[in-house]
């Protein structure tokens, strides 16, 4: 039969009736591309069977021997005389698909990453792996009988012609490895890169269009999806229209290069991210490059592959966290960077702190920097409210929240962790859950704990104001010292007294006296009055003597302090304070260097320091002008020794009736350390005899402790003013 007997009126039963209009959903999308795979099938069987001297321009196609023959006879190649009917149908999909993300086959088509070619050997392959009629059609068409198959690189390039333009259905357009097409083929282990190379799409992009691209597969292993929370109020807008306003600059301008956002753990960097990506229609895939890094490096080259293919056909923005700029870590960053960046044009890049120089200048293209500044207390208010109301949770009548933030400085991603974990341990209600007091501080001081190594102790302490006997004075202190704390928050922000305050707005207490007065329980008071977790740092033991090295010991403690809410109580502070007016020596001037540096320290730090002293006349002018409170802890008066002698005994003491409390508090002038020890002692001299504890006993153990503190024993002082007392009652 001659070709122009050929009667091509079967194609229009395919499409009788193609509009522009777009798909209405991903299963018409896909019927309606199927079917078009189905017409050009039907036409490669029909040129076969009809018109073998055609099918030569088919390099994939079967021809039976004798239309072999026929076909390698000299002809003149013509057009396929249905070709313009065709591609008007291939150009309507097109056209049908728009630009929607919710049809897979559309979204691809338009991602700008696929030629024609391209995408037909994925329609092809796609149609293969959802039903198997098109495998053995395949295998029909390719001559290949015994087994169903994908199709071959130039099977596709056959299907090409039927309506596409010499340019298009070039065979180098999918025999490319270096193309973004070849990513999502499975890998070719037989480095076939021809006409003979199989058309198979990996399992990922499978589940692209099969709607399933949230389901990431073993790149799940590293990486997930983000999805931008409704937020009421969002934290660090003039960062995120920064952010923004780059982004979409650098997509206008089709400008390559890196996004650095830079803030400490928690602070909002994703989550400014997904913002950005949500504005833009994309989505965000945030990827933990620890986590990368951890596995084979033929892991990380076919999970990095991964990353390429969901930022294009998942139209997601890449989001890389977990960047460490150390030794080998910094090299595979590099070498991460470097890899996705041939195919992706923009790359977000969360970091702790701003990446070195000689790493940004590795990266291709621009680099835009940004830091996310801490979270001020206005703010930090607004975000625990807002998790509140997510967490569909109130705080019970003996929190406020102003305290809250007063206490426990805090960014986004610890406040929404505190509430989520409280509400996880707190009983419903009928209108939610109800946070409570001691919950929520157990949550922030377990988020917030923090790691001090050798340098610093962690004190616990039950000890309440009940417990402290001081005097009245140095009580009063204290109080106003727990009061600044707990009100920073209004002061600073409701009085505007914050925009004043250079530093951390940190509170610094100085607690002098003797030793032995109650400095570190007064201390501890603090702590459990304010829920903060209290760390005694020992200044003596991180002194040194080698230059600079008292200095990086300081840093490390505020740098693990940093964001911990934790009170820093440096025992023994006049170890490295002392008078710094007089400098002889070299030695000397490296005194004060680190006195400086322990001070500028202080004043930095956004929580509560307190430093116990023996010995006030080490400090000079300068440096208690600069502390916020200066609070006496002295040996105690008569009055206050008689409380402290009362509540060295437990209730459950055996006391005789001879022990008198008044007697002893005339009779020597103890502090409460003194005391306290005096009580235990004298309870196991009692003990031990197998009686109440005497007056006898507590004279005994005064009079061991005045000697151990090099004074002289009292104990017949005691007793002879008991005897005196006794004889005044008989009269």
């Amino acid at each position: 039969m001659k070709k122009e007997e050929i009667n091509y009126d079967f194609l229009n039963e395919y499409f009788p009736e193609i509009t522009e209009e777009p798909f209405f959903d991903p299963e018409e999308e896909k019927e309606y591309f199927f079917r078009f795979v189905d017409m050009l099938c039907i036409l490669a069987v029909f040129q076969n069977e009809e018109a073998p001297e055609d099918a030569i321009d088919r390099i994939g196609s079967m021809l039976p021997p004798d239309s072999l023959i026929s076909a390698l006879e000299p002809h003149k190649r013509t057009a396929f005389p249905k070709w313009s009917d065709i591609r008007s149908i291939f150009m309507k999909l097109a056209i049908k698909s728009g630009e929607s993300d919710d049809m897979p086959l559309s979204a691809l088509m338009n991602s700008g990453e696929l030629s024609p070619l391209e995408f037909l050997a994925v329609l092809f392959s796609y149609a293969a792996s959802e039903n198997m009629k098109y495998g053995q059609i395949y295998s029909i068409l390719m001559g290949i009988r015994d087994r169903t198959t994908f199709p071959s690189a130039g099977f596709i390039s056959d299907m090409g012609r039927f309506f596409m333009t010499d340019n298009e259905y070039s065979i180098n357009s999918i025999c490319n490895r270096d193309s973004f097409f070849n990513l999502l083929l499975v890998a070719n282990k037989d480095e076939i890169y021809d006409a003979e190379r199989t058309i198979h799409l990996k399992p990922s992009v499978l589940r692209f269009l099969r709607g399933q691209g949230a389901e990431l597969g073993d790149l799940g292993l590293i990486a997930s999806y983000v999805e931008a929370p409704s937020a009421a109020f969002i934290c660090h807008e003039k960062e995120l229209k920064e952010l923004e306003y780059v982004y979409a600059t650098m997509q206008a301008l089709e400008t390559q290069g890196v996004i650095e956002l830079s803030g400490e753990p928690g602070s909002g960097k994703r989550f400014l991210v997904s913002l950005t990506a949500q504005k833009n229609l994309e989505n965000m895939l945030s990827v933990d490059l620890r986590k990368l890094f951890a596995l084979s490096p033929e892991m990380q080259h076919r999970l990095c592959e991964e990353i390429v293919l969901h930022s294009a056909i998942g139209n997601a923005v890449i989001y890389l966290y977990g960047v460490e700029e150390k030794g080998e870590t910094m090299a595979a960053t590099i070498r991460t960077v470097a890899a996705l960046q041939k195919k992706i044009a923009v790359l977000f890049i969360g970091t702790d702190r701003p990446l070195s120089d000689k790493v940004g200048e590795s990266f291709a293209g621009s680099l835009f920097r940004l830091t996310i500044p801490e979270t001020d207390s206005a703010a930090q208010q607004s975000l625990w409210e807002e998790a509140l109301s997510r967490n569909n949770a109130e705080l019970s009548e003996d929190v406020s929240l102003q305290e809250v933030v007063s206490k426990y400085t805090m960014n986004p991603g610890r406040i929404f962790e505190a509430v989520t974990n409280t509400v996880a341990v707190s009983e419903a209600k009928d209108e939610g859950f109800i946070i409570e007091k001691l919950a929520l501080e157990e949550q922030i001081r377990r988020i917030c704990s923090t790691q001090f190594g050798e340098n610093a102790v962690r004190l616990k302490s039950a000890f309440t104001w009940d417990d402290l006997v001081v005097e009245p004075e140095s009580r009063e202190y204290l109080k106003m010292a727990c009061d600044r704390i707990i009100y920073k928050s209004k002061v600073n922000e409701e009085f505007g007294f914050g925009k004043k305050l250079p530093y951390g707005r940190g509170v610094s207490i100085v607690l002098y006296g003797p030793p032995g007065t109650g400095k570190t329980m007064a201390a501890q008071v603090l702590s459990n009055e304010l829920g903060l977790d209290m760390y005694r740092i020992d200044l003596s033991q991180i002194s040194s003597k080698y230059i600079g090295e008292t200095e990086k010991n300081l840093g490390s403690v505020f740098d693990a302090a940093k964001n911990s809410n934790a009170i820093l109580f440096f025992d023994e502070a006049d170890s490295l304070f002392a008078k710094r007016t007089e400098v002889t020596s070299s030695n000397d001037k490296h005194a004060n260097a680190e006195t400086a540096y322990l001070l500028q320290k202080i004043e930095e730090y956004s929580g509560v320091s307190i430093l116990a002293t023996n010995n006030m006349a080490n400090f000079d002018a300068a440096f208690k002008r600069r502390m916020t409170y200066m609070i006496p802890i002295g040996i105690p008066d008569e009055a206050t020794r008689c409380d402290l002698w009362k509540k060295s005994f437990p209730k459950e003491a055996p006391l005789d009736e001879s022990v008198d409390f008044s007697i002893l508090s005339k009779a020597v002038e103890l502090s409460g350390s003194n005391i306290k020890s005096s009580a235990i002692a004298a309870a196991y001299r009692a003990a031990a005899k197998g009686r109440k504890i005497t007056m006898e006993d507590i004279a005994e153990a005064v009079d061991m402790e005045c000697r151990k503190i090099g004074r002289m024993g009292a104990k017949n002082e005691i007793l002879q003013a008991v005897v005196m007392s006794n004889a005044e009652e008989e009269q």
